[in-house]
């Protein structure tokens, strides 16, 4: 099995499938705990539900889960990909846990300004780990 995952999906595409798994959780959670569509906290859910559709777009894309070209690229090249692959993919589910923490404890309320630039990081990460997939 392990063999087949790391012959058949890219190391940017797990990270991908993890942040989609937090979506899922972060939706149904917002079903049984929805906030006033007037609470700051909203626009988090907004945030949420917009990004699963980008992420789903991928996955019905070509690009996920597609035979991996043959590496070209010296070794010392591809660790270094590697390396900033799982660090852009680490700050995107920072942002993530960050988001849920916000959204789902009440007593912690997070300037918006803060939020918006989370939202930037997260959705940078995202582009950057759909971006270099290929």
């Amino acid at each position: 099995m392990e063999n087949l995952i790391k012959k058949h999906i890219r190391f940017n595409d797990i990270w991908l499938m993890i942040y989609f798994l937090i979506h899922v959780i972060y939706i149904v959670l917002c079903i049984f705990f929805p906030v006033p569509k007037e609470n700051e906290k909203s626009v988090l859910d907004v945030v949420m539900r917009t990004s699963a559709a980008v992420l789903i777009g991928y996955f019905l894309s070509k690009n996920f889960v597609s035979n991996k070209s043959p590496i070209t690229a010296d070794e010392g090249k591809r660790i270094r990909i590697r390396v900033q692959s799982d660090v852009i993919g680490a700050i995107g589910l920072f942002c993530l846990c960050v988001f849920g923490i916000v959204r789902f404890i009440s007593s912690i309320v997070m300037p918006y300004y803060i939020m918006s630039q989370l939202r930037d990081f997260y959705l940078a990460s995202t582009a950057f780990l759909m971006g270099t997939a290929r």
